[in-house]
């Protein structure tokens, strides 16, 4: 790569040189004009030479294409899928522990919804146990759902265990 840039740069210099020395022995007028024209197109094509030389078919099949842009979106929707799982089940995780210091035994299920910025946010809650205004108050500040979001599923006989278990 040194070696071509190398001979790249030789051209160019050489080239000034031979066009500085054809504008000094030009009659002066319109002849030395027109061979500063020619030269500095000269110098331009010495210039551009590595242009020419690129693989031009190749960087047109490597430009994102349909197939390029429907994959990328895939991506990001795996991604955005990926992310709103992990957002569930930490918030999940953080109510269970709220639940737990206010002494209760309950099972949540986190509805995870695209915000206005199109992150994934909390937007419903779903909790198997008895009621508890205090859970609720906690998920309506800490959570962000609101009450009328948040879906109570009391059950006498429900234990964590029980739900766990196959």
């Amino acid at each position: 790569m040194i070696q071509g840039a190398r001979q790249w740069l030789l051209g160019v210099v050489l080239t000034a040189f031979a066009g500085g020395l054809a504008r000094q022995l030009a009659p002066k007028g319109r002849e030395r004009a027109l061979v500063g024209l020619v030269c500095g197109l000269l110098l331009t094509l010495a210039l551009l030479e590595p242009l020419a030389e690129l693989e031009w078919a190749a960087a047109a099949r490597d430009w994102p294409g349909p197939a390029q842009a429907a994959l990328a979106e895939s991506y990001r929707q795996e991604g955005q899928a990926a992310l709103s799982a992990v957002i569930a089940e930490k918030t999940e995780a953080y109510i269970l522990d709220k639940a737990d210091r206010l002494g209760l035994r309950c099972a949540v299920e986190v509805a995870v919804s695209a915000g206005e910025s199109g992150i994934p946010l909390p937007d419903a809650v779903t909790i198997r146990g008895g009621y508890s205004a205090a859970l609720a108050a906690c998920i309506e500040e800490e959570v962000g759902v609101p009450p009328e979001k948040q879906i109570w599923l009391e059950e006498e006989t429900w234990t964590r265990e029980s739900e766990q278990s196959p």
